[in-house]
Parts: structure tokens; C-alpha cells; sequence
């Protein structure tokens, strides 16, 4: 055989024991080092098991367990994809001033009803954590009614109205994880 092919076989064999050290050396050095009492863990696999979504291993097809990622929007780590999901759905009719999906606060513009050109409302949305119950949502709507000098005067609202809102963004999120689930599921 030539030298040639010697020099490339090699290089060839150099380069993926280094590639194969640098997988290895990756997951052990994530392993070994200590978390902070009060870190969040990036992981809730096993230390033994290998993080597929990031090696070698998913390209070559090597991978030892299924994805993790969840589908739907990006969202904080404790915040649920489904209900962020579900309470952009459920409030498309408003505009909204601000959303944070890794903190799970949705806070609408003020809207005020058709036909009713002196009242106006304002929805708070807090995703509490990434379970699908209703102790992980909590809505809070501000009504203000206009006086006749033109100012806004703050008024009180049925606690039903946010309770049904509630319900409202809870029933999509059942829809959106049937839906979600029917797609990801193989057939």
C-alpha cells in the first residue's frame, strides 16, 4: 500500500477518536460539576443517560432515547407551552401590550367592547408553571368606565368574568394537546 494511503488512514482515525473524546469528555465534564443550591437543572434525564438532542450520537443515529423537546412555542422553564398556546388563541381578539413567554405574563391593551364605547378592559395572564391544571393559570381583568368629564374611573368586575376566561384558555389547551398529541404520536 502507498504512503498515501497510510498518511489519510491516520488523519482519518486521529480525527474521530478526538471527535468521539470530545462527546465523552463533554457529557462526564457536565456530570461532575456541582450545581448551585438554587439552579435550575437543565436536564431532568438521568446523569447516566446521553443527551441526544446535542451529540454525535443523533447524527449517526446512534441515539439511545427519544426527543424531549416539547412542541409548541419556546417558552421559560416553567412555563407551559400549551397554555401560552392557549391563551394567545383565546385572546386574539385583543391586541396585546406586552408578552413574556419565558416568564408566562400576557398583558392585553385596553378593549373596549362593541357598542359599549364607555367601558373598557385590560387582561393580566400569569402562567404559573408547566402543568396542564387549572392552579397553573391565573387571570386578572381591570374594567374601567368613563365618566362624563371623559376621565377613566376604575370599576369592579364579577369574579365569574375571570373565572370564565379561566375555563376559556383551559379548554383550548385540552384542544391543543389532543391536537399536539395526535401529530406527534407515530401512525
Amino acid at each position: 500500500m502507498s504512503l498515501v494511503h497510510y498518511r489519510l488512514s491516520a488523519a482519518f482515525t486521529a480525527s474521530l477518536s478526538l471527535a468521539l473524546a470530545a462527546c465523552t469528555t463533554t457529557q462526564s465534564s457536565e456530570q461532575s460539576q456541582p450545581a448551585a443550591p438554587n439552579a435550575q437543572q437543565a436536564s431532568t434525564s438521568a446523569p447516566s443517560e446521553i443527551d441526544t438532542e446535542a451529540t454525535i450520537w443523533t447524527i449517526l443515529g446512534f441515539a439511545k432515547k427519544e426527543s424531549e423537546r416539547h412542541q409548541g412555542p419556546q417558552t421559560g422553564g416553567t412555563v407551559s407551552p400549551i397554555l401560552w398556546q392557549a391563551a394567545l388563541d383565546t385572546l386574539d381578539f385583543v391586541k396585546l401590550a406586552s408578552e413574556d413567554p419565558l416568564a408566562g405574563s400576557l398583558v392585553t391593551d385596553w378593549y373596549s367592547p362593541a357598542g359599549k364605547p364607555n367601558e373598557r378592559y385590560k387582561v393580566n395572564v400569569f402562567i404559573l408553571a408547566r402543568s396542564l391544571r387549572s392552579d397553573t393559570i391565573a387571570v386578572t381583568v381591570t374594567r374601567q368606565a368613563r365618566l362624563g368629564d371623559g376621565n377613566w374611573l376604575e370599576t369592579t368586575i364579577a369574579r365569574q368574568v375571570e373565572t370564565d376566561l379561566e375555563n376559556a384558555i383551559l379548554n383550548r389547551a385540552r384542544q391543543l394537546k389532543r391536537e399536539w398529541t395526535a401529530t406527534a404520536s407515530p401512525k
